[in-house]
């Protein structure tokens, strides 16, 4: 006897709760993959086999790329105040690949509802990304409730003005700059790609000396990204610890909180991967957007992963180098080339080849 289905209020209801619930353990599911290592921060070939030992299985998984990526040692320059506040101090985390740079870099933001997490949840993607020629920067952003929307937002911004600030000092490309989250993390990075015209999100700039810089990114990857929040019930309180609003009584709030509603022909390139068995993020939202962008001519790609769930899919290591495959086609990181055209490509929809038993 089947039972009967759940209409479409209720549906939307038990998203925003599992989103309330689960995308806060999305940082446990980081710290479940990697632990933060300590200095000096390299690849090392002699890191112990066990697989109790989480710097071993990201040796080793470093070490099976050796023939699809040119490999890199790095360093890593740990907690570095990039903006403050009356009463916050935000600090980052900078993985430099040693050798002659500059480098192409990326801006990892982590997840956890807007009101959780570290950057050392995103430790497994910075390595991986690190080791293959990328200079990561890692960032802790202010939370909800203390902190609202845009607050967010604009920290993401303030890092990317302080990566092409110290871009010298870190081998960074300050013309070569992508943004990579996951689940909030991806919300926040598909609102950096979308919202580069003045007086869009931008925030705050002239409090660290950095307003002057530009806070554009040239490639986005945003993974279980929530783009739009036309699927929260209008009645629902799920985010008015970070809106400050229901939907219902400030629709404006959540619009502005959509990467979905700035999308212009100024986007850069856009890869969304997202769990088929999502039940925290509706998979149709990132696909939303993705043929939205798809729609306009702006390159994007779309990967649904097959058999996986929302921190599944975050944990899930073939994801990490898809990613990579994303940057060198559009930012080839020195020695390798860029795969097709890095400008205009045709768009794809198109699962992963592996599935969960």
């Amino acid at each position: 006897m089947k039972r009967p289905a759940l209409k479409w209020r209720q549906t939307k209801w038990l998203c925003g709760y599992a989103l309330y619930l689960a995308l806060a353990g999305v940082p446990l599911a980081g710290l479940a993959c990697a632990q933060s290592p300590s200095a000096p921060h390299q690849r090392s070939p002699q890191t112990p086999q066990s697989s109790s030992n989480p710097k071993g299985q990201i040796a080793r998984e470093l070490e099976v790329d050796n023939e699809r990526h040119p490999q890199y040692e790095f360093k890593k320059h740990g907690a570095i105040e990039y903006t403050r506040g009356e009463d916050y101090r935000l600090t980052l985390d900078v993985y430099e690949p040693e050798g002659e740079g500059p480098f192409p870099a990326v801006l990892a933001i982590h997840g956890g509802a807007w009101r959780s997490g570290s950057k050392i949840t995103m430790l497994r993607h910075a390595w991986k990304l690190a080791s293959a020629g990328y200079v990561v920067v890692a960032i802790n952003y202010r939370h909800a409730p203390e902190h609202k929307f845009p607050a967010q937002i604009h920290d993401c911004k303030q890092a990317v003005r302080w990566m092409r600030k110290h871009a010298s000092q870190y081998s960074i490309d300050p013309d070569r700059i992508a943004a990579f989250g996951y689940s909030a993390g991806g919300h926040l990075a598909a609102l950096l790609g979308t919202t580069s015209a003045e007086g869009q999100l931008e925030g705050p700039g002239e409090t660290t000396g950095n307003g002057q810089l530009s806070a554009r990114v040239q490639a986005v990857i945003a993974g279980g990204a929530v783009c739009d929040f036309s699927w929260i019930d209008p009645e629902s309180t799920l985010l008015k610890y970070w809106i400050g609003a229901t939907r219902e009584t400030d629709p404006a709030a959540y619009l502005a909180a959509s990467p979905i509603h700035y999308i212009s022909k100024e986007a850069p390139p856009f890869f969304f991967y997202h769990g088929k068995k999502d039940a925290i993020v509706p998979f149709s939202s990132a696909e939303r957007m993705h043929r939205k962008l798809t729609e306009q001519g702006t390159p994007s790609k779309f990967i649904p992963v097959a058999g996986k769930g929302h921190l599944a899919t975050f944990a899930d290591i073939q994801q990490i180098e898809a990613c990579i495959d994303f940057l060198r086609q559009h930012m080839p990181a020195r020695g390798t080339k860029a795969e097709g055209n890095s400008h205009r490509q045709a768009a794809s929809l198109e699962p992963t080849a592996r599935e969960d038993n």
